[in-house]
């Protein structure tokens, strides 16, 4: 009689457990919300020590939530991926204890590439690329702590391209490149020389030989006089 209370209390003991466990397998939840899904994985485990500067991203309630510096709930870890309706892809990146790590990529409801940026422990850090609705860049440069740093280039369509260079965040030099009509012109009529070069060269005119001219000879004249 023990024994059968004994296997009763494991049976009631693991099905409590498992209610404690996410339904889409073993440290995943899969939320869904209007206009999107969501397919993480979650970690059991705590983090003692916390950075106020960083944004913390944790499960709770059936959903994801974000705040600055804290956490209540389980902290997301592993792969993160978000879809729209249509089961195309929004954004895709990884988590480490609650924080963006490695690379992050979203994508428009059109498919195209919205933003690729790239992320260590929550702090944006390297390069990024953000995309207009074409999927064509409109902004690219890097990140350095969090700031952006460096040369950054932003397209403003067509051949004009802007060059602003920062440091720790502030601007330092700021230039825009734009190619004048005259120059376009140029350009163009440097290419059509180039190409007519380029088949005179390929395929020589025939040379014609000479005429060589016969000189009359001084002495015959003086005897012919």
């Amino acid at each position: 009689m023990k024994r059968y209370v004994y296997i009763i209390f494991l049976l009631a003991s693991s099905s409590l457990q498992a209610q404690r466990i996410p339904s889409f397998g073993l440290n995943k939840v899969r939320i869904t919300a209007p206009g999107r899904t969501i397919v993480t994985e979650i970690t059991p485990s705590a983090v003692s020590s916390l950075h106020s500067d960083r944004i913390y991203y944790w499960y709770g309630g059936n959903t994801i939530h974000n705040t600055q510096g804290g956490y209540s709930g389980k902290l997301l870890h592993g792969k993160y991926e978000e879809y729209y309706t249509d089961k195309s892809l929004k954004e895709q990146g990884e988590f480490d204890s609650g924080l963006k790590d490695g690379l992050w990529r979203s994508w428009q409801e059109s498919g195209a590439l919205a933003e690729l940026v790239n992320w260590q422990h929550g702090i944006k850090e390297g390069d990024f690329t953000f995309y207009d609705e074409q999927g064509q860049p409109r902004q690219s440069g890097r990140y350095a702590d969090n700031l952006l740093e460096g040369k950054v280039l932003i397209y403003h369509g067509g051949d004009s391209v802007e060059t602003v260079r920062y440091k720790h965040g502030q601007i330092v030099s700021n230039t825009l490149k734009t190619p004048s009509l005259w120059q376009k012109v140029k350009a163009i009529h440097w290419l059509h020389k180039r190409d007519s070069i380029q088949s005179t060269t390929a395929t020589p005119p025939a040379v014609k030989p000479k005429k060589i001219k016969k000189q009359k000879n001084e002495a015959s004249k003086v005897n012919a006089s």
